[in-house]
């Protein structure tokens, strides 16, 4: 397999393979938050993945020397009836396994978590105040994730175990900016170990004025706090990702670069989580049209041939050989910035808009 790039070809090696696996195991969710972009997608089924189906999805990331699985996707992980098999059963094959959810299930599944011994869990909190906590994530209970994460930590401590590692991602909106700072002093009392700020991005139909990515004001404010978070954080036991807020020059596909695959409900494999199903965003002002981007069946084909047979894809993002249309002087204009389709360079589809790619926004990984 080579790629030619001008006088230049470019070989994969042959032991490229994919090392982990992002898998979607329902499309369904038990909250109605209001910066969700399940609400902006085309056609969307809500669903949930049968054990069976999911075994085989394990069994073949096994067989194509996956290490890491990490539960996330369009939809809430503890929705799904079986989490608990699934989780065990990915365990039993020695893989890592990390999960992402918004915490609603944790008072009932927290000492089971311990006991499966997963490695990590992601656990969404995007306010520290009770009353704008379910103002954002409407039907929500930050006093039940709160108590779930106490029954977690607290059973940690009884059998002396570190796992799960516990991680917190932190939406971020107009509403909740001035919140960052609580959620650091939260995430130390409820033992959190790392906690990642992510901006909202806004889609049609979603709820207008509430977006900081698209306010420069909002960002200015934001870049002081962040220095000052940021230093609070190297005087506490945690770790803070922050987000990218002016530069355009260090880009990277964290799908990519780590090697994974983003395997939907249904086992459709796409390159990540943002190419998942059709959708649209409006990010600086420009709305884009997302399409589904299918490259494999997890049900049918080995996951490493799926890799392989896309290499030329992952070059492309692993090199950033690609143009940079947020901050392309023709991105008001420019047709090709307005979809997923293809980029001014050729390459299919277009990731040079992708808010990910920009570390706008926190990759579930």
């Amino acid at each position: 397999m080579s790629l030619k790039i001008g006088d230049w070809r470019v070989n994969l090696s042959e032991d490229s393979y994919p090392r982990e696996l992002v898998l979607e195991v329902s499309t369904r969710c038990n909250l109605d938050c209001i910066h969700c972009f399940r609400y902006a997608a085309e056609r969307f089924k809500l669903l949930d993945m049968c054990f069976e189906d999911y075994k085989k999805v394990i069994d073949n990331a096994v067989n194509s020397n996956i290490k890491r699985l990490v539960l996330t996707g369009w939809g809430e992980p503890t929705i799904n009836p079986y989490i608990l098999d699934m989780l065990n059963y990915a365990k039993s094959k020695n893989l890592i396994v990390v999960l992402n959810t918004n915490g609603t299930k944790l008072p009932e599944i927290a000492e089971d978590l311990v006991k499966i011994n997963i490695d990590e869990l992601y656990v969404s909190i995007d306010a520290i105040d009770v009353d704008l906590y379910e103002k954002i994530r409407r039907l929500g209970n930050l006093s039940i994730v709160s108590k779930g994460l106490e029954k977690l930590f607290e059973y940690k401590k009884r059998i002396d175990s570190r796992k799960p590692i516990v991680k917190s991602i932190f939406t971020i909106t107009k509403l909740n900016a001035y919140q960052i700072p609580k959620i650091l002093d939260y995430a130390v009392e409820a033992g959190i170990f790392e906690v990642y700020l992510s901006f909202y991005i806004h889609y049609p139909g979603g709820v207008e004025g509430v977006s900081c990515l698209d306010d420069p004001e909002c960002i200015e404010k934001l870049k002081e706090q962040m220095g000052k978070v940021s230093v609070m954080a190297m005087n506490m036991p945690i770790r803070l990702w922050t987000p990218n807020t002016s530069s355009y020059t260090s880009r990277i596909c964290p799908f990519t670069f780590n090697r994974a695959l983003f395997v939907r409900v249904d086992g459709k494999v796409t390159p990540c989580i943002y190419m998942a199903y059709t959708w649209s965003t409006i990010i600086r002002g420009v709305k884009r049209k997302i399409h589904e981007f299918i490259i494999g069946d997890a049900f049918h084909e080995n996951l490493t041939n799926t890799w392989k047979r896309n290499y030329n894809m992952y070059f492309k993002l692993y090199f950033n050989y690609m143009p940079s249309c947020i901050d392309c002087e023709l991105v008001n204009w420019c047709s090709y910035t307005l979809s997923s389709d293809v980029d001014c360079w050729g390459n299919i589809p277009n990731c040079a808009h992708c808010p990910y790619h920009y570390k706008f926004s926190y990759c579930p990984l």
